[in-house]
């Protein structure tokens, strides 16, 4: 089951709870954490929802509701413990499309019950989709220890301030900077010890200098996004992307990533694929000074890092002539991620004392000339080669390679979509990859791997050329 997590108002009819057991009194009671009064509808109802009754928090009504009783509730709970009593509750509700929940039956609901962490006007909803009831309970209890018991307070004296702020401190990214400096400051540390008065001095302090200032200048963050995997962001690059107010991205940066932008910020696609470009680099570059230049905080979120085969430093220079602030966020480049994946170091005393990153296409080339190169000298072992972009020119790499006299047996690994649920492994040697590119059968992105490490025991499932045309050539 699919939801969708909502905070319901309590201001108009009351919420139905239908059942007077020890269930429903629990229901009742977490309902009176945020209704000022709930109806229960029972015929006998135990001692807490007598009490509350009492109070005047809970009003009894008759046992057997029908549409009339539950037209127009922000939510119903049928909590009687009955199977048919119960379905036949949900039945109406769903038919009136008023909301509803029955404990322990997804089947009936149209929404679940979450595990809450209560703050006052600080409300923390934890859900699982009636999956994992016990996990969210887990969840609640870390989350109870992790927030402030004063956050109620913060947030309430920052309500009282939005009007004044909303009037005096310009909107955008100034504001949104107000914001984030009385949070992660002195007055929320004043209000949180118990000292309003000092928090609200402060708060006007600064009211007053934010009005008063010039307005904010953009700046640009070259980020990297990692291959792909959301859990190799480093967390510099979650709060780059969390502040931004406008995030540029490459074709290679996936959903999982966005995710972590700011649901406020606008994303604009630039991303670029041998042949396919959607922007020109100097495009991009026009953007982002841009956006910088309207004083806003931009994002270019590059796929792996920015400054491996990135194109950073092109950026990096049509910035800096501009005078736009610029900070680089490093990244995990596919290359790395995919020796980690694979489990084999890309150096190693014994078979690789270093590591040579190669493009495998050239700026207006097919094929890579490695003119810059002493391919002889590094032919000698001891050394691994890292191919980014290989993929269409994986064979005429590997023939330039024997050219210049490295082994013929010499192991080659290439990995697809390193890091993702997608990845693919590929074990050949140069000499296959030089005959018959096509074996390998890769599709962009993907990294190759050349050296004494790629023969190294690997983890995980990976295909071997040689053992598989030796499988068709004997079938």
């Amino acid at each position: 089951m699919r939801t969708f997590p909502i905070f319901v108002s309590f201001d108009g009819k009351p919420p139905l709870v239908v059942g007077g057991g020890e269930l429903a009194a629990v229901k009742t009671r977490l309902l009176l954490m945020r209704a000022p009064s709930v109806d229960v509808a029972a015929d006998e109802v135990t001692k807490e929802l007598t009490k509350f009754a009492e109070q005047g928090l809970v009003t009894l009504i008759a046992p057997l509701p029908g549409i009339d009783q539950l037209r127009g509730r922000p939510l119903v709970i049928a909590a009687t413990e009955n199977d048919e009593e119960d379905s036949r509750v949900a039945a109406i509700a769903r038919a009136l499309g008023v909301p509803v929940n029955v404990p322990d039956r997804p089947e009936l609901c149209s929404f679940a019950l979450p595990a809450i962490v209560d703050r006052g006007e600080v409300t923390v909803a934890i859900g699982t989709s009636a999956a994992a009831p016990v996990l969210a309970q887990r969840l609640r209890a870390w989350l109870e220890r992790e927030l402030h018991p004063r956050l109620d307070a913060l947030a309430r004296l920052a309500g009282e301030f939005r009007g004044v702020v909303a009037k005096r401190v310009p909107t955008g990214p100034t504001r949104r900077k107000f914001w984030e400096a009385v949070f992660e400051g002195a007055a929320a540390e004043a209000i949180l010890e118990g000292d309003e008065a000092k928090a609200r001095a402060l708060i006007d302090t600064a009211i007053d200098e934010a009005a008063g200032s010039e307005p904010a200048k953009g700046r640009v963050l070259l980020v990297g996004a990692g291959p792909g995997d959301p859990e190799l962001l480093t967390m510099k690059a979650i709060r780059a992307l969390k502040a931004a107010d406008v995030v540029l991205y490459d074709r290679l940066v996936g959903d999982a990533v966005l995710e972590h932008a700011r649901r406020e910020a606008e994303l604009i696609p630039v991303g670029k694929a041998k042949g396919a470009h959607s922007l020109k680099q100097a495009e991009i570059n026009a953007l982002l000074i841009k956006h910088a230049s309207a004083g806003k905080a931009v994002v270019r979120l590059k796929g792996g890092d920015p400054f491996i085969f990135g194109r950073g430093g092109e950026e990096l220079d049509a910035l800096r002539e501009a005078g736009i602030a610029v900070e680089i966020v490093p990244g995990v480049t596919a290359g790395i991620a995919a020796a980690a994946s694979l489990q084999i170091p890309l150096t190693h005393r014994d078979v690789s004392r270093t590591v040579t990153f190669l493009s495998g296409h050239e700026a207006g080339g097919e094929e890579p000339s490695f003119e810059h190169l002493d391919l002889a000298a590094l032919a000698g072992g001891k050394n691994t080669l890292l191919v980014y972009m290989g993929v269409s020119t994986a064979g005429a790499i590997a023939k330039r390679l024997l050219d210049a006299g490295f082994a013929p047996t010499l192991p080659v690994l290439a990995v697809e979509n390193a890091s993702r649920d997608d990845e693919r492994r590929v074990l050949a040697t140069v000499a296959d990859v030089a005959g018959h590119p096509e074996r390998l059968g890769l599709k962009s992105p993907a990294v190759l791997i050349f050296g004494e490490v790629a023969g190294l025991p690997a983890s995980g499932i990976v295909e071997d050329i040689l053992a598989l045309e030796e499988v068709k050539r004997r079938a």
